[in-house]
């Protein structure tokens, strides 16, 4: 497989997309921009409303246990524990392969 560009992956697989099949507890979003992303899956979290994404960017943090990042390839690499362009291929695979007809 070709590698695809981090610019061609964001496009074809929006952060809206994406967070509703990784976030069990994500509560449906209500508006833009910011939102509860629920619960906060590096760590042992018990209360929402710590842990928020960014539903245009993808961009992401927790306010308790400090983890962030820019967009869902940085969510993608720690929560897999993935370098970058693993974390792009593995995304690539999971989630637009089964979109090809």
């Amino acid at each position: 497989m070709s590698r695809l560009s981090p610019d061609v992956l964001k496009a074809a697989l929006p952060a809206a997309a994406y967070y509703p099949t990784v976030l069990p507890t994500l509560p449906a979003p209500k508006r833009a921009g910011w939102i509860n992303g629920g619960l906060c899956p590096f760590h042992a979290d018990q209360h929402t409303g710590n842990f928020r994404i960014h539903w245009e960017t993808g961009a992401f943090t927790c306010f308790a246990c400090g983890a962030k990042g820019g967009d869902i390839i940085a969510f993608h690499q720690t929560l897999h524990g993935l370098e970058f362009k693993d974390a792009i291929d593995d995304l690539a695979v999971r989630y637009l392969a089964r979109r090809t007809p």
